[in-house]
């Protein structure tokens, strides 16, 4: 097997780490906080720490799994980078069109987003089996070599690979995964809210409302980033929405 470089040792980067691990590859990490490789090699993520000029240097593919603003920075300075003809590189953030667009002149890139994740953060809740069966977008390049290594790539960590333009995924994850967010975090206010009253709220939640509290745990830092990245897809949801609940036919009632 070839080597993996992980830049960001989180929780998509540990579990990608982790799943590689499992069949066989060598994987390499670095982070910009020392203490998260730290953490994701004693997690069994990685097999060696290393720094990022190294893991460029050396590895055969590498993903970038950091938050959205993180990977735009990384993506554009591969353009200062000499990177092989046969390497690999990928990145798993949330939202495609900025990173995309960042990454158009770049030989080895290609965009990605796995639709796997956990309201944990960090390698502590790394699993192997994060991406098992589930989507993992690929954004298509004008190379289509380079485009289906990534899909075999994701298909051989245990995803599904759906290739989908970037425009059409930050379209569709707007209604999909962050509009639900959004909704998950106010709902958790709210219940905070008057469970600091002394109501008895959490009790009475049923199935919906518990998975949205668990949701409402998620890091608040990392979905800023992402809100405001996709905001105009975001917005034309939340649009759509108020119109629903306000404009529709059951609001006439």
């Amino acid at each position: 097997m070839a080597t993996l470089g992980v830049i960001g040792t989180g929780l998509i980067g540990g579990s990608i780490g982790l799943a590689a691990r499992s069949r066989g590859w060598t994987v390499l990490g670095h982070d910009a906080d020392a203490s998260a490789a730290t953490l994701a090699l004693s997690a069994g993520a990685l097999d060696e720490i290393a720094e990022r000029d190294a893991i460029y240097r050396g590895c055969a593919i590498i993903a970038i799994a950091a938050p959205v603003q993180a990977t735009l920075d990384e993506v554009r300075a591969l353009s200062g980078r000499a990177l092989g003809s046969e390497q690999l590189v990928l990145d798993t953030a949330s939202v495609k069109g900025a990173i995309a667009l960042a990454g158009a002149g770049v030989s080895a890139f290609v965009p990605t987003h796995p639709m796997a994740g956990s309201e944990r953060s960090g390698a502590v809740a790394a699993r192997a089996d994060l991406f098992s069966e589930r989507t993992w977008c690929v954004v298509p390049t004008a190379d289509d070599e380079r485009t289906r290594r990534a899909c075999a790539f994701v298909a051989q960590i245990g995803a599904r690979p759906l290739t989908i333009s970037a425009e059409e995924h930050d379209r569709t994850v707007a209604l999909t995964s962050h509009l639900p967010q959004l909704f998950a975090f106010a709902f958790a206010r709210r219940v905070a809210e008057r469970s600091s009253r002394g109501e008895e709220i959490e009790a009475l939640c049923g199935p919906a409302g518990k998975e949205l509290l668990r949701l409402g745990r998620s890091s608040p830092a990392l979905w800023e980033e992402i809100f405001r990245a996709n905001a105009p897809a975001l917005g034309a949801e939340l649009d759509w929405m108020y119109r629903e609940l306000f404009e529709g036919p059951r609001s006439k009632h």
